[in-house]
């Protein structure tokens, strides 16, 4: 399996791969740093099968690049990284019908770890802003836990997040409740407001 990585950062590059190899194990990787190499590296052998864009890159044309991607390569999952976060932007990129998550670089790694989950699912997820941060230092959620409500963040109902996970919805509400209890909240919404690297 062949995972593109485009993003005008060689850091964020590396980062990046690091991330999706924690979570998909060994694939190999074609990278891009601009918006015609980008479509360049999307239509070689081997044909990727997962691609994160930096919506900012030079070339991509305000986002226009996605949209002639989606028509290029529309078997092809997208998740977008950017900086820019704008409720327009977000609307219009996550309107293409390829692109299944859009990912604020200011994100969790786990926020891109459960959009490439996502992606590689076929689910499409709803933006996650970013809150400001809420200081609990007490509060202790297992890894477990922790995927769950990372899942919430996203915006994942308990059937999507147990289809991503691969557990049951149960097991799910199991979850919730603990992590209710834990985060002394009373709803998904609470949950999911409290920032995780404040946890």
């Amino acid at each position: 399996m062949t995972v593109l990585i485009a993003d005008d950062h060689a850091l964020v590059r590396d980062g990046l791969r690091g991330l999706v190899g924690s979570v998909l194990g060994e694939v190999g990787f074609v990278e891009a740093d601009d918006g015609p190499s980008l479509m360049q590296a999307a239509c070689a052998s081997p044909l990727p099968r997962l691609a994160l864009v930096d919506l900012n890159m030079p070339g991509m044309d305000k986002g226009f690049r996605l949209a002639e991607l989606a028509r290029l390569r529309p078997d092809l999952p997208l998740v977008v990284i950017s900086a820019l976060t704008s409720p327009d932007i977000v609307r219009r990129t996550l309107e293409i019908s390829t692109v299944h998550a859009f990912v604020s670089k200011s994100a969790p790694s786990g926020q891109i770890c459960a959009a490439i989950v996502a992606a590689m699912q076929g689910h499409k997820l709803p933006f996650a802003l970013r809150v400001a941060d809420v200081k609990r230092p007490d509060l202790i959620l297992t890894p477990r836990m922790e995927e769950v409500r990372q899942l919430l963040r996203l915006g994942m109902s308990n059937k999507m997040i147990a289809s991503t996970l691969g557990i049951t919805e149960g097991t799910v509400k199991n979850y919730m409740s603990e992590i209710f209890k834990a985060l002394n909240v009373s709803n998904r919404t609470q949950a999911a407001q409290l920032d995780p690297e404040s946890l």
